[in-house]
C-alpha cells in the first residue's frame, strides 16, 4: 500500500487539509465530490500502489477543511488547488483527476493553469449536465440530483455504526461487493460531534453556492472553451440512485465533439458513487491511469 500522511496548508479564509499519498513517480492532484472527502480516493490509492502519487485535498466547506468560512465556488477551488501546488513546490502535476464537482473544479483549474495541469480526467462530472438551466433554486437542484447525500447534512445519528447503516441503505452501496474498509473510512472520516448527536462537518452554504458556480453559472461553459491538452471523461452507466446515468453516454460523446483532446471511456457496471469508491471502478480507473502515465519514473 502506497505511503499516506496529511497535512495543512493556509488558503483564503483558512487551512485547507489535504491527503497525500505515495512518495514517487507520477504526480495526480485529485478532486472530490460535492458532500465527499478527500478519503474517497483512498480505493484509487490501493489499486494504483506503489510508483503514483495521489494530492488530495477536503475542499473548503467539507471534511477537515470545514472550518474554511468562504468564499465558495469553482474558481475559488480552483484557487485553492492552485495554492496547494505552490505550498508543496510543485510546478506541474502529470494529471488533474476530478469526480463528479471535482470534475467541475478539474475543468476551471485546467483551464487558468494548462502549464501546471497538462491532461485532466473528468470521472462522471465536468461537462454540463443540461442543455437549458432549471428554473428552479441551487439548493432544489442539488436536492433532487443526489438527495440523500445532501439530506443528511440536517440530520443527527446516534452512532457511527448507525451513520454507516445509513451508508449501507442507499441504493448506490446496496451491492456487497463495493463496501469496503477503505469506503467506511471514507464514510466515518465525514462524521463529527458527540453521541447521540453525530452528524457531517459538511457545510450546507457552500453546497448550495457551489452548485449554483458548477451548474447555474457561465464559468464551466467559459472554462469548456479553454480546455487544452489531453483529456478524459469516463462515464458511468448508472448514477447517483443507482439508475439511470447522469450522463447518458450519447450526451457526453456529443458534448465531447466539440473539446479538442478529449476521449470519452465508458467503464463498466459502475455507478455514479461507485466509479471511484467502489473497488471495481477503482481498479477500471487505475488501469486507465497505467496506460497514461509511467509509474514509477
Amino acid at each position: 500500500m502506497p505511503d499516506y500522511r496529511t497535512i495543512d496548508i493556509e488558503v483564503d479564509g483558512g487551512l485547507l487539509h489535504v491527503g497525500l499519498w505515495g512518495n514517487t513517480g507520477p504526480r495526480i492532484l485529485c478532486s472530490h465530490g460535492i458532500t465527499a472527502n478527500h478519503l474517497s480516493f483512498q480505493g484509487l490509492a490501493d489499486a494504483l500502489g506503489d510508483g503514483f502519487q495521489l494530492i488530495a485535498p477536503d475542499h473548503r466547506g467539507r471534511g477537515g477543511s470545514a472550518g474554511i468560512a468562504g468564499p465558495w465556488g469553482m474558481a475559488e477551488h480552483a484557487r485553492d488547488m492552485a495554492a496547494l501546488l505552490d505550498a508543496l513546490n510543485i510546478d506541474s502535476v502529470d494529471l488533474m483527476l476530478g469526480h463528479s464537482m471535482g470534475a467541475f473544479v478539474t475543468v476551471v483549474s485546467q483551464a487558468a493553469m494548462p502549464e501546471r495541469i497538462p491532461r485532466y480526467m473528468l470521472v462522471d462530472g465536468g461537462l454540463p449536465l443540461f442543455d437549458e438551466v432549471p428554473d428552479v433554486t441551487p439548493e432544489q437542484l442539488i436536492d433532487a440530483i443526489i438527495g440523500p447525500a445532501m439530506q443528511r447534512l440536517d440530520m443527527q445519528f446516534e452512532s457511527a455504526a448507525a451513520y454507516l447503516d445509513f451508508w449501507r441503505a442507499h441504493p448506490a452501496f446496496a451491492r456487497v461487493e463495493d463496501w469496503s474498509d477503505a469506503l467506511e473510512n471514507y464514510f466515518l472520516f465525514d462524521l463529527t460531534g458527540k453521541a447521540p448527536h453525530l452528524h457531517s462537518p459538511v457545510n450546507k452554504t457552500a453546497i448550495v453556492e457551489d452548485t449554483n458556480s458548477q451548474l447555474m453559472s457561465d464559468i464551466i461553459p467559459a472554462s469548456i472553451e479553454q480546455l487544452s491538452g489531453e483529456g478524459w471523461f469516463l462515464q458511468a452507466p448508472r448514477g447517483v440512485m443507482d439508475d439511470a446515468p447522469l450522463y447518458p453516454l450519447a450526451r457526453v460523446e456529443r458534448l465531447a465533439q466539440a473539446i479538442p483532446g478529449l476521449t470519452v471511456c465508458a467503464l463498466e457496471d459502475v455507478n455514479h458513487y461507485t466509479i471511484v469508491l467502489g473497488g471495481n471502478g477503482a481498479r477500471q480507473i487505475a488501469t486507465l491511469l497505467r496506460r497514461t502515465l509511467k509509474p514509477g519514473s
